[in-house]
């Protein structure tokens, strides 16, 4: 029998390269319908629509799981309030006041957070070749997002969106640690609860945003747009996620972050038009080095 074990090392790296992928497309867009829908209105649909389309799947997990979701249920709501509902929010709301290119950066500081808390949580180390794929990665993300002009980056200063997506940034990094002790839930169950609790805790601050005059405008793009929330973000991306975090640990997959604004950057030349540089192919390298060195056990 060929020998197996090559391909179990690199289905969690598949897996998170997957989630990376999903979340790329997630920023381009939110992006693309920010004038049209109001934040907490993107939050809620986004997570209900995820809901509705993962139940049919989860639902047998969901039979076999029923008590554990009930002895399970405040941790379960946790990690729904932390990870799905509340990182959200913070990103839909910030985005509006901040630039892009603040915005995808900031994203990118996953790891900065993961780092201090899985060492305070879970006693762990970062070895020097992980430091340095981080170092790799994250030159990376500058050289895309600073289109090689590195002075422009010294210029950014931070506002009250940064502040909100530095929030967001941090709740991710709590979900993601925490990961470790998730209820010993089915995978599909324990996205579907999640989910479910994100779009529950997101409903009064929807509901609030349409008292105070905040409308949705319903078009194809604001449909497209949400669906492909609902489906690669919400439910492909943290199925993969979910899978990924407890083999590798969080430090690792923390590393992979900075592929996010890396895929953000190819959708957006494939989907908005914009214009593929020199600097997007060095800077993509200079990630794919990155996470190379972090994953290569």
């Amino acid at each position: 029998m060929p020998d197996t074990l090559p391909q179990r090392r690199m289905l969690p790296t598949l897996l998170l390269l997957v989630a990376a992928a999903s979340w790329g497309g997630n920023w381009v867009a939110a992006r693309a319908v920010y004038l049209d829908v109001p934040p907490f209105a993107l939050v809620f649909w986004r997570w209900a629509l995820a809901a509705a389309l993962i139940f049919p799947f989860a639902a047998a997990q969901l039979r076999e799981d029923a008590q554990l979701v009930r002895s399970h249920l405040p941790a379960l709501a946790a990690f729904g309030v932390i990870g799905t509902a509340g990182f959200t929010m913070f990103g839909y709301w910030g985005v509006r006041y901040t630039t892009a290119v603040n915005a995808t950066l900031l994203n990118a500081s996953l790891p900065l957070f993961i780092i201090p808390l899985s060492w305070w949580l879970l006693k762990l180390t970062v070895s020097g070749r992980q430091l340095a794929g981080m170092v790799f990665s994250l030159a990376g993300v500058v050289c895309i997002m600073g289109a090689g002009d590195v002075p422009a980056l010294a210029r950014l200063s931070l506002n009250p969106g940064d502040l909100l997506l530095l929030a967001g940034a941090l709740l991710w990094a709590i979900y993601t640690v925490l990961l470790k002790w998730r209820p010993p839930l089915q995978p599909l169950s324990f996205v579907f609860v999640t989910v479910a609790a994100g779009a529950v805790f997101s409903l009064p601050f929807y509901l609030g945003e349409i008292a105070a005059g905040g409308t949705m405008l319903v078009s194809p793009k604001t449909v497209v747009a949400i669906g492909y929330l609902a489906v690669f973000p919400s439910v492909v991306a943290y199925i993969c996620w979910n899978r990924a975090v407890p083999i590798v640990g969080p430090n690792v997959a923390g590393f992979f972050n900075p592929i996010i604004p890396v895929f953000g950057t190819l959708f957006a030349v494939i989907l908005l038009g914009e214009r593929l540089h020199l600097y997007h192919l060095a800077g993509f390298a200079l990630v794919l080095g990155g996470v190379v060195l972090t994953s290569k056990r």
